[in-house]
């Protein structure tokens, strides 16, 4: 059984995946984050940067960014 984590995505608490990416945690709990180059079937490559949140203050991409337990991430 894998980890679970929980962090939180402009105020709403997400439960991931120990490992899980921020965008694809988002999107089962039905949070759409903008993406351009992440395409069903193909390995997330952050390069289209689209999908950029903010993490603790800090730019990341989403599709490749893990979260991380306690994580504060902004994508208003």
């Amino acid at each position: 059984m894998s980890k679970k984590i929980q962090f939180t995505i402009d105020g709403v608490t997400v439960t991931a995946e120990a490992g899980e990416t921020i965008m694809d945690a988002a999107d089962r709990a039905g949070i759409y984050i903008p993406r351009l180059c992440d395409v069903e079937g193909l390995e997330p490559q952050g390069s289209c940067r689209l999908c950029t949140v903010t993490v603790n203050d800090r730019p990341v991409a989403s599709c490749t960014q893990p979260a991380a337990e306690g994580d504060q991430v902004e994508s208003d």
